[in-house]
Parts: C-alpha cells; sequence; structure tokens
C-alpha cells in the first residue's frame, strides 16, 4: 500500500494525480485522491492511513455500482414516465415496437453510435427518413433521462448524425377526393373524417373531444391544452353544425362526441385507424397502406388536410 503520482492525458494536455492503493478482501484497490497541486502528497497519506484503519475495523465500504439496465427493461421505466408527462405517448410506443426487437436484449452500454449506424441502414431500407429520425429522437430523449436518473453516464445518439429532411410540399385534397373518402367511409367514420376535413383538428383532438367543449350557440369547438400545451378555438361551419347535431342527437348517453366508435378502448382506436387509413389509401389514391400498429395517428390522411 502507498501514494503514488500518476499521469493523465486529455487533448494534449498532461494532468499529474495523487492516487492511493490498498488492499480490500483480498483485491487491490486504487483510489483517486485529486490533482496535484490542489491536494499534496501529505493529504494523500492522510487519507491512505484513514482507509487503513476503515479496513482494519471493518468499517469501509465500496460504493455500491448501478447495475445498467437492458434498453428492454428501461424502455418500461421510460413509458411509464412518458405516461404521466407526454400528450403523445403512444406515438413513443409504436416507435419502441420498432426499436424493441433490435436494442432490447442489449444494455444501455452496450449500444453504441456504431450500432445506431446498422439500425439506421436496416430501416432506411423499409421506411422514410423522417420515420428514422423520429425513432432516433425516441432514443436520444430516452438516452438523456437514463442519464439523468443515474442508470448510465453517456448518451451515444449525440454522436449520431440525422437525415437530413427534405420539405415536401403540403398535400390538399381535391373536391372529387374528399367526395370519395367520405363515399368510401363507412358510416361510423364519417363524422371523425368530416370534423377533420372542417378543422383540421388532430387525430387525438377528435377522439378526445368532449360535447361540453362543443358550443352550438356561439359555434366553437373549445380545444383545451392542445399539443401546444395552449387552449385555442375552432369556429363550426355549416357542414360541421350538421354532422355534430346529427351525431350528438343519435347519441342517447354519452360525454363523448366520438362516443359511436368506442374509442375509450385502446385495440377499438386501433381498428379504426387502420380501417380509416385503408379508406383513405383507396379514396383518395394512395398505392400503399403500410403497416399501422395501433394506435398510431391517422397521419396518412389527416396529415394532408
Amino acid at each position: 500500500m502507498g501514494v503514488f503520482k500518476r499521469t493523465t492525458k486529455r487533448n494534449d494536455k498532461k494532468r499529474e494525480y495523487w492516487y492511493i492503493d490498498y488492499v480490500l478482501n483480498g483485491k487491490r484497490k486504487w483510489e483517486s485522491v485529486g490533482k496535484v497541486g490542489l491536494v499534496t502528497k501529505s493529504d494523500a497519506k492522510k487519507l491512505l492511513e484513514l482507509r487503513k484503519s476503515e479496513i482494519l475495523q471493518g468499517k469501509f465500504k465500496t460504493k455500491k455500482q448501478n447495475v445498467i439496465p437492458t434498453f428492454s427493461e428501461f424502455s418500461k421505466e421510460y413509458l411509464e414516465y412518458a405516461k404521466q408527462n407526454k400528450k403523445s405517448w403512444d406515438r413513443d410506443a409504436c416507435a419502441l415496437r420498432v426499436l424493441l426487437p433490435f436494442f432490447g436484449s442489449k444494455n444501455l452500454s452496450e449500444i453504441t453510435p456504431f450500432l445506431v449506424e446498422k439500425y439506421k441502414i436496416v430501416r432506411k431500407k423499409t421506411v422514410s427518413d423522417r420515420t428514422i429520425n423520429i425513432e432516433l429522437s425516441l432514443l436520444r430523449r430516452m438516452f438523456n433521462l437514463a442519464t439523468s436518473w443515474d442508470k448510465y453516464d453517456s448518451n451515444p445518439i449525440n454522436k449520431v448524425k440525422f437525415y437530413k429532411e427534405e420539405l415536401t410540399k403540403e398535400r390538399i385534397l381535391s373536391d372529387k377526393e374528399e367526395s370519395n373518402l367520405l363515399n368510401s367511409s363507412p358510416e361510423h367514420i364519417k363524422p371523425i373524417l368530416l370534423t377533420a376535413l372542417n378543422t383540421g383538428m388532430r387525430y387525438g383532438e377528435i377522439i378526445n373531444l368532449k360535447w361540453n367543449n362543443v358550443d352550438f350557440e356561439s359555434r366553437y369547438i373549445h380545444i383545451i391544452k392542445s399539443k401546444s400545451g395552449k387552449d385555442r378555438k375552432i369556429p363550426i361551419n355549416d357542414t360541421l353544425y350538421r354532422t355534430l347535431k346529427k351525431q350528438k342527437s343519435e347519441i342517447i348517453v354519452s360525454k363523448s362526441v366520438s362516443h359511436v366508435v368506442s374509442l375509450s378502448n385502446k385495440s377499438q382506436q386501433g381498428q379504426v385507424v387502420k380501417l380509416a387509413d385503408t379508406t383513405a389509401s383507396k379514396a383518395v389514391g394512395f398505392t400503399s397502406v403500410g403497416v399501422r400498429v395501433p394506435p398510431c395517428p391517422l397521419h396518412k390522411f389527416i396529415s394532408t388536410i
């Protein structure tokens, strides 16, 4: 056991530190005392004597190292956090269903920038750059939380380059496409489509719309705490007014505008999403619907209006 100096090199600059070494449970341990100049050799000797005394008395305990979780284990903790803190947590759940098969069994320490680059190559074969960027953003957010929760000490995504997304021209439905969409849709989905077409509301806002937020007298829909966190008012035009009035007259007991679709159930939400998505694709002329994992948003047509 003794006191010694150790030199480290960082950014071409050399730094010296005082170290002490001792034997604990039959194993040699090194412990940094501090930078030479800020800490003296005498300070290092005093700490060494303290450690020797603690070891002899059985009072010295090493710090318990945190067990680094697997990505699968940490994703469960993250989702619990997201459900309490994010309105769009279900989008994260969708992305995780793709991320987990690739990263799930890996410890957080095993997820390196190189491994993430391999993931990008695999995903590039089937999805857009934007989709990959969304998944990378989720990875980055998860690792940021992991470091703040002392689950891991670095974020490998900070060293990963995101794809540069090209700005796409906004897709607007023509009158004919809108007519085809409505004519091809089942009756129970039409109120949702008409609300989207006439307001531009997000899918989640339509699904969660309550009758007490619909003001027929002043002809306004009140959105409480939208995605931006702010309340807003949306005017109700004649078409939507007739649609909502008819919808309310057909529902005997319900606080939800979209009650007729039983959207309180997540699996039923997913069924409506896939059905409406398929309907929109056929009616408006999309060549491919793609795989939909409930309860992902109706982005194929909601985002085009």
